[in-house]
């Protein structure tokens, strides 16, 4: 687990009034041409799938280079797919469920939070909500809704259980061409630049990367990781933590996973 004092740096850093931009890579593991993304600017996340093939290589490459790392914990979505050894549902019990998240959790010592692989079912049960809460505060990790579906539940139930959250505001890829991928970037900018703070989702596709290997920050952006901003966040509370819905991308109501 990366473990940086993000708060002490914040304070003294020049750019505490510049608008904010976290940027999440999901999917991370699945293929060798992955290990690419631990060429990219070190404040952006890598969040892997836990039992994918080059999960474990990659975190730990990543903690190496004080990147940082989150689990991509595969969660029941919409479909009927395969979920995996660590694969969150609706049928297991509450000692079944929890063993999954801790099992992800301590295979992945490297990770400081996590977020949601598909989801867009399991993420409207209070329930499950609350197990998987319970867990991620007991382990102290950090928890970010990819938001696949309007009606998730998991950020409120996050605040429930005192665990520090965030939530994607605009995923990069959505369509995955390049005319498509530079409008949703200028989307995350003007959000960034709106409300101080946004949350970009992107995954390992050659577009999305072409454009992160290529990242030219204007001046008044800040690139920050997810931990960094919720150690700012503990201490200023802007405007932008509470985003107006109809704000939201609507390119997410597209398609639920």
């Amino acid at each position: 687990m990366v473990r940086v004092n993000w708060l002490l740096l914040y304070l003294l850093s020049p750019w505490c009034l510049a608008a904010q931009l976290s940027i999440i890579i999901d999917d991370v593991g699945n293929h060798r041409n992955d290990l690419q993304l631990l060429q990219l600017d070190p404040a952006i996340t890598l969040s892997v799938l836990p039992s994918s093939p080059y999960a474990k290589r990659i975190a730990q490459q990543a903690q190496q280079q004080q990147r940082e790392v989150m689990l991509h914990l595969p969660m029941q979505g919409s479909r009927s797919l395969a979920l995996g050894p660590y694969g969150l549902s609706e049928n297991l019990a509450e000692a079944a469920f929890k063993q999954r998240v801790l099992a992800a959790i301590s295979d992945f010592p490297e990770a400081s939070g996590l977020n949601n692989h598909m989801g867009s079912q399991l993420t409207q049960q209070p329930q499950e909500m609350h197990w998987l809460m319970q867990t991620l505060a007991q382990r102290q990790l950090f928890f970010v809704d990819s938001r696949t579906h309007l009606a998730s539940v998991a950020e409120h139930i996050a605040e429930q259980h005192q665990v520090p959250h965030l939530r994607r505001h605009v995923f990069l890829d959505h369509v995955d061409e390049p005319q498509a991928i530079a409008k949703q970037w200028q989307q995350a900018l003007n959000l960034a630049r709106k409300y101080g703070h946004a949350v970009l989702i992107a995954h390992p596709r050659e577009h999305s990367i072409t454009l992160l290997k290529q990242l030219n920050l204007p001046p008044d952006i800040q690139l920050v990781g997810a931990a960094q901003r919720l150690a700012m966040q503990a201490v200023k509370q802007p405007k932008e933590l509470r985003l107006v819905k109809a704000e939201e991308n609507r390119e997410q109501l597209k398609q639920t996973y």
